[in-house]
C-alpha cells in the first residue's frame, strides 16, 4: 500500500468526489470546456465565506468558482482575485492546472484532529454559512493536494 492509499485509509476518506483546477481567466475556460470539450453547463454560485485562512493566518483573500458536473465527481475551476492563497502560489509556481482532489466527509473536525495527529498541516480553509473546507498539505505525499469539504450537497 502506498503512501496516498494509507492517508485515504487512516483518513477514513469516501471517495474522492471532486477535482479542482486552478485557472487564470473563469470566463475564457469556461468557454473553452463548454464549447471545445463538450462539458458542462458550469454554474458559477456567489459563494461567501465568513472566515478564511492560509497557513494559520486569517486572511480577507477572494476568488470564484465554476462547477461542472463529471458524473460521481464534480469539476471545481477556481480563479483567484486578491490573495494571499494557495491558488495564487500554484499559478505562480506550475501555472494553471489540476490543483486538488476533494473529498465530502460529514465529520470535517474529526478529520482535521486526525490530520493533526498525523502531522499533516492545514494549509488553507475556510468556513461559510453552509461549508466549511480544508486543504492539506498533501502534495508531497501523493502529488495533489487534498481537500476536505463538508457541506449540505455538491453544486452541481
Amino acid at each position: 500500500m502506498n503512501n496516498k492509499q494509507q492517508l485515504i485509509k487512516k483518513l477514513e476518506l469516501p471517495p474522492m468526489s471532486q477535482i479542482g483546477i486552478v485557472v487564470k481567466d473563469m470566463d475564457k475556460t469556461i468557454e473553452f470546456y463548454e464549447k471545445v470539450l463538450g462539458l458542462g453547463p458550469f454554474v458559477r454560485p456567489d459563494i461567501t465565506y465568513k472566515e478564511k485562512h492560509y497557513y494559520g493566518k486569517k486572511v480577507n483573500s477572494e476568488f470564484i468558482m465554476g462547477f461542472c458536473s463529471l458524473g460521481s465527481v464534480e469539476m471545481e475551476l477556481i480563479q483567484p482575485i486578491t490573495g494571499p492563497t494557495i491558488y495564487h502560489d500554484f499559478l505562480k509556481e506550475k501555472g494553471e492546472g489540476i490543483h486538488h482532489l476533494g473529498f465530502d466527509v460529514k465529520d470535517i473536525e474529526k478529520k482535521l484532529i486526525l490530520c493533526k495527529e498525523m502531522g499533516i498541516k492545514i494549509i488553507q480553509g475556510g468556513q461559510g454559512v453552509t461549508s466549511h473546507f480544508e486543504y492539506l498539505d498533501t502534495e508531497a505525499i501523493g502529488g495533489v493536494i487534498f481537500e476536505l469539504i463538508q457541506r449540505e450537497k455538491r453544486r452541481v
